[in-house]
């Protein structure tokens, strides 16, 4: 089974992308990764080390991430795997040891949330121009020569006139006085308005 999605590059490239995805899946996934680039992108296969504990549980997971450019999109295809290992778990759970079905539904769960991990993840990079984001207890921190669409609240290049992810209009003028607005005023610079 695959999950495929379209994404709009806006101008960064797909070694970019590949890249973050393939830092998402060893640092947080704990995940070995092989890509290789291909002629219109890349082929990523991830999977948790082997060891006999989460295979015999059924709570390891893998994954196949295929990327196609193609002029400024992004085809993302993720092939789901490492379902034998879930299955066999929850058979053995069933008659013999019934916390490995346990285990098993958690693995199965994992892994289905694993595509819709991977597309945020890129996603996030593609917003992000690239760049690394970091969180901290107050949220996102902003991306230098970024500013905050005052609708969704997602990055956008400052100067926008519209916002690029839910397109809304941006008003860079007081509606008062017509002066430019700084980013992130509460009042206009120079009459005061409340904005």
């Amino acid at each position: 089974m695959s999950e495929s999605r379209v994404f709009a590059l806006n101008g960064i490239g797909v070694q970019a992308v590949a890249t973050r995805l393939e830092n998402f899946f060893r640092s947080e996934k704990g995940m070995e990764v092989q890509s290789s680039q291909t002629t219109d992108g890349y082929v990523m296969q991830a999977s948790q080390p082997k060891d006999g504990w989460k295979t015999l549980t059924g709570m390891r997971l893998a994954v196949t991430v295929q990327m196609t450019v193609m002029e400024n999109h992004l085809n993302v295809t993720v092939g789901e795997g490492q379902w034998s290992d879930k299955i066999g778990a929850g058979a053995i759970g069933l008659f013999i040891a019934w916390p490995l079905a346990i285990t098993a539904g958690m693995g199965a769960f994992k892994q289905k949330k694993l595509p819709a991990e991977i597309f945020q993840v890129i996603e996030n990079c593609i917003m992000t121009g690239g760049q690394p984001v970091v969180v901290n207890g107050a949220g996102t921190a902003m991306t230098p020569g970024m500013m905050l669409c005052p609708n969704c609240h997602t990055q956008i290049p400052n100067g926008s006139k519209f916002c690029n992810h839910c397109g809304t209009k941006i008003n860079n003028k007081c509606p008062n006085c017509g002066a430019d607005i700084i980013d992130g005023s509460a009042f206009c610079a120079d009459c005061g308005q409340k904005l």
